[in-house]
C-alpha cells in the first residue's frame, strides 16, 4: 500500500528501513521515530533523540517526551505505518505507536523494563520462552574489577515469555543493565533501566574508580587516560576535576559505557593534583563530597635515601622511545602490619595472576615463609630470597628499594596490598617489594606481565621442587584429598582455569578462564564437599556471598567443570 507520511523525519524513517537489509522497527530504532514525532517548540529532533537515550529512562518517560510534540498529521502518519507500512515490529515499538495514537495503553512489561528497588517483586519483564536473564548493576560495577559484560544470571522466562528475577545489593535509583541469552548462546541488544522503588528517590550516588583514570601533562594542558576497558563511573554520571592549587575546575559527563568523553584536557602541569568528585544528578549534586585526588606525573621527588635501579615497566607502560609512562616514587610504609595474609594480596595492571595466586596461597598457609622471604636492610633497603629452580641450595638474593611505578591516584600501578591504604607512608609493602623483586631477578616487569606458572614461583619461594596436577571430574576425590592433605601440612596450593578459547563455560560464574587462583582449603558441608579459593584481584567471586572480597567456597563437581590444572609442591 502506498504511505502518504506528511512528517519529513518519519518518511525518512521509512525509506532507510525499507531499503535495508532487515527492514523493521525495532525496539532500539523506534526511538528515531519518537525524537521525530517529540520535537517541537520545546525540543529539537536532535535534543529529543539525546533525551529519549539517557540511561536509566523508563518507556512511561520516554513516551511522555514524543507524546508532548506529537501533532495532527504526526498522529495520522504513525497509523499508516501501523497499518499499511509492512514493516515488521519489536512488541515493544509496536505498542509505543499504539498507544501514541491512543489505540491501547501503553506497556512498560515489554522485555526486562520494569524493576522494584526494594526486591521485594523482583526485575519482572517479558522474553523469549527458555531464554535466560543476564544483568549487571552500572551503579556498583565501577567499584569492583567487572566488565560491562560480567552479567549474573537473575532468572528464566517460562513458557509464556513471563520471567521474575532478582538481582544482589539493588537499591532505588541504581542503573540496571540487562539482556537475554537464548540457549544457543546468541545474546539480545542491551536494556538499560531504573531502579525503582515505592518512593521517588535516588538512595544511593554513583561512585568514580580513580584507578581506572591516568593523568599525564602535555603543553596543551593535563590528558586523562581512562586505562581499562573496565566501567569507572555509571553511564550520565556528572564527574568534577579541581586543580588543587589553581582552583580551576572542569565538569563532564561519563559515557554510555561509563567512561570519559574524548580528548579531556584539564588546565594544570606536572605535579598538580586535581580533586575529583562525582554526583549522579541527585546526590551530591554541590560536589561537596569529594572521592579523592589524582596526581600528574612530575614535579618535585619524593624523599631520598638510597637509590637501587629498578626493573624496566611493561612495554605497555613504555613510551615509544623505551622511557617509562609512569613515576616512580618512593614508599616509607611498615613492610608487614600484622601477619602476613591472603587477603593482604591484590594483583595490579599486568597479566602475572599466578605471581598472587602464589604469593597468597603461601601466605595463607605458612606466613612465617612470607617474613623469612623479605629483610630490611640497616639502610633501608631490602633483600629478597628466591631459592634458583626450587632448589634451597641454589638462593638467588635481589636487593631493591622501596620505590614503586604508581598511577595518578597515588597507588602502586603493579601488585599492590589490600585492606589498607594506599598513602606511601601507610601502606603494607611486603607483596609489592616481593614481586618487584622477582620482576628485577627475571629482568622486568614485562618478563613477568604475560603469563607464567604459579607452582613455579611457589617452588622459587620455598625452595621445593614443583608439581602439577590435571584436573578432571574423574580425579576428583583424588585432587579433593590431595588439597586436604597439602593444607594440613602447610603446604600451599595453587588452581588455573581453561584457557581463553573456552571462555563461554565461564559466563555467569564468577570465574574467568585463563586464570589463577589460590586454593585456601576444602570443606563438607551438608554432605557436599567444597574447594575454597580466592581470586588474586581481591574481588570478583562466584556466588554472592555480599562481600565481593575475593574468597568463595565451590562445589567439587563445579571445581572440577572450572579448572583445568592444579599448582603443587613436591
Amino acid at each position: 500500500m502506498t504511505l502518504r507520511l506528511s512528517d519529513t523525519r518519519i518518511r525518512t524513517f521509512v525509506e532507510a528501513q525499507k531499503s535495508s537489509a532487515t527492514p523493521k522497527i525495532s525496539d532500539a530504532n523506534v526511538l528515531e521515530l519518537l525524537a521525530a514525532v517529540g520535537d517541537g517548540s520545546r525540543l529539537s529532533f536532535e535534543k529529543a533523540k539525546t533525551e529519549l537515550a539517557r540511561p536509566g529512562l523508563t518507556r512511561k518517560q520516554q513516551f511522555d517526551i514524543a507524546a508532548s510534540g506529537l501533532s495532527k498529521s504526526e498522529k495520522s502518519d504513525l497509523g499508516q505505518l501501523l497499518d499499511k507500512s509492512g514493516l515488521q515490529m519489536d512488541p515493544g515499538a509496536k505498542n509505543f505507536l499504539e498507544a501514541l495514537i491512543g489505540r491501547a495503553p501503553l506497556q512498560e512489561t515489554f522485555g526486562p523494563l520494569n524493576i522494584i528497588g526494594d526486591q521485594k517483586n523482583g526485575i519482572a519483564g517479558l522474553a523469549k520462552p527458555g531464554e535466560v536473564i543476564e544483568a549487571i548493576n552500572l551503579s556498583t560495577a565501577p567499584a569492583g574489577r567487572l566488565h560491562l559484560t560480567d552479567t549474573m544470571v537473575i532468572g528464566t522466562a517460562d513458557a509464556s515469555g513471563k520471567f521474575l528475577g532478582t538481582l544482589p545489593d539493588v537499591r532505588e535509583g541504581d542503573l540496571i543493565r540487562m539482556r537475554t541469552r537464548a540457549a544457543d548462546g546468541s545474546t539480545s541488544d542491551w536494556l538499560t533501566i531504573q531502579a525503582k522503588g515505592v518512593e521517588a528517590s535516588d538512595t544511593r550516588n554513583a561512585v568514580v574508580n580513580l584507578e581506572r583514570m591516568d593523568l599525564a601533562a602535555t603543553a596543551a594542558g593535563v590528558t586523562v587516560t581512562h586505562n581499562t576497558g573496565r566501567p569507572l563511573s555509571e553511564p550520565g554520571a556528572q564527574l568534577r576535576f579541581v586543580n588543587v592549587r589553581t582552583g580551576e575546575k572542569v565538569d563532564v559527563v561519563a559515557t554510555d559505557k561509563g567512561s570519559l568523553p574524548a580528548g579531556l584536557l584539564l588546565p594544570g602541569k606536572a605535579g598538580d593534583e586535581f580533586k575529583v568528585s562525582v554526583s549522579d544528578g541527585k546526590n551530591n549534586v554541590t560536589h561537596a563530597a569529594v572521592t579523592g585526588t589524582l596526581k600528574v606525573p612530575g614535579g618535585t621527588t619524593g624523599p631520598g635515601g638510597v637509590d637501587l635501579p629498578d626493573p624496566k615497566m611493561h612495554k605497555d607502560e613504555l613510551n615509544a622511545d623505551g622511557t617509562p609512562k609512569f613515576k616512580l616514587e618512593r614508599f616509607t610504609g611498615p613492610l608487614f602490619i600484622n601477619e602476613p595474609t591472603a587477603g593482604d594480596v591484590r594483583q595490579g595492571a599486568i597479566g602475572n595472576c599466578y605471581f598472587p595466586a602464589a604469593l597468597a596461597a603461601v601466605a595463607a598457609q605458612n606466613p612465617q615463609v612470607i617474613k623469612d622471604a623479605i629483610k630490611q636492610n640497616p639502610d633501608g633497603t631490602y633483600t629478597v630470597r628466591f631459592y634458583e629452580s626450587g632448589n634451597k641450595n641454589r638462593p638467588v638474593d635481589i636487593k631493591l628499594d622501596s620505590d614503586l611505578y604508581v598511577r595518578s591516584f597515588g597507588g602502586p600501578i603493579y601488585g599492590g596490598s589490600l585492606g589498607g591504604s594506599v598513602e606511601k607512608d601507610k601502606m603494607e609493602l611486603w607483596y609489592p617489594l616481593i614481586e618487584k623483586a622477582y620482576a628485577q631477578w627475571k629482568g622486568s616487569y614485562d618478563a613477568i606481565g604475560n603469563g607464567g606458572s604459579a607452582g613455579r614461583v611457589m617452588s622459587e619461594v620455598l625452595g621445593r621442587p614443583q608439581g602439577y596436577e590435571w584436573v578432571s571430574a574423574g580425579n576428583a576425590e583424588r585432587l579433593y584429598n590431595r588439597i586436604k592433605t597439602d593444607i594440613a601440612r602447610g603446604v600451599p596450593v595453587a588452581a588455573g582455569t581453561h584457557g581463553s578459547d573456552q571462555a563461554a563455560r565461564y559466563t555467569n560464574t564468577g570465574v574467568y578462564a585463563n586464570h589463577a587462583y589460590s586454593v585456601l582449603g576444602v570443606e563438607e558441608k551438608n554432605g557436599e564437599k567444597f574447594v575454597k579459593l580466592r581470586n588474586p584481584w581481591g574481588q570478583s567471586e562466584y556466588g554472592n556471598d555480599g562481600k565481593n572480597d575475593g574468597f568463595f567456597s565451590l562445589p567439587l563437581s563445579k571445581f572440577t567443570e572450572l579448572y583445568a590444572s592444579l599448582y603443587v609442591l613436591n
